[in-house]
């Protein structure tokens, strides 16, 4: 594990963020508040080395095998913005769990599988709503709130009429290219 430059501590980190909110795989794209947790594999030249920069990563850690480093229940959010496709998601889903505080919110943004983005090389795992209702270690640790979907621009050009006449929740899974990425919000199982 390796902090950017402008943290000397795990402890900082928790000091300046009484509520924690964690962004993993943020690359260089975090939202302000957030504390950001990568790996960096997607940027060539930055193995071993965490530059501090404006919406970067805080902590450089591997997401797929490292234990997360901050303590159980610290977090009120854990969110991921096309992040869980490259991940190892038992691994992901239980260290999640483990920092969030009871009642704590798992918000998950992926490319919709059926779609050209879902289907994009270096995806690991295509996902759909199936997969977050039925996924036996995602349902033991979360409970699904809400999930809402993110219309791709061919379905937005296609004609109106035909969209109408074509309900999106029944194109969304039986065709492909419609629905562009899914946004899973969840919160924390157990006391």
């Amino acid at each position: 594990m390796i902090l950017a430059d402008r943290w000397s501590s795990v402890e900082e980190i928790l000091a300046a963020h009484p509520r924690l909110r964690l962004d993993l795989g943020c690359g260089y794209v975090k939202p302000a508040g957030y504390v950001g947790l990568d790996d960096l594999r997607g940027v060539g030249g930055l193995e071993g080395q965490l530059p501090s920069v404006e919406g970067g990563p805080d902590v450089l850690l591997d997401l797929n095998a490292d234990a997360y480093p901050f303590p159980d229940g610290s977090a009120v959010e854990v969110r991921s913005r096309h992040f869980l496709e490259h991940s190892l998601l038992d691994h992901v889903f239980e260290q999640s769990h483990r920092m969030l505080a009871p009642g704590g919110a798992f918000v998950a943004i992926v490319p919709y599988a059926n779609s050209a983005d879902g289907m994009s090389p270096g995806h690991h795992v295509f996902l759909t709503e199936r997969f977050f209702e039925h996924n036996p270690s995602f349902g033991q640790r979360f409970a699904i709130r809400e999930i809402s979907y993110r219309q791709s621009d061919e379905w937005e050009r296609w004609p109106r009429l035909l969209r109408r006449a074509i309900p999106y929740a029944w194109a969304r899974t039986h065709l492909f290219n419609v629905c562009k990425e899914m946004r899973v919000e969840a919160v924390r199982r157990g006391g």
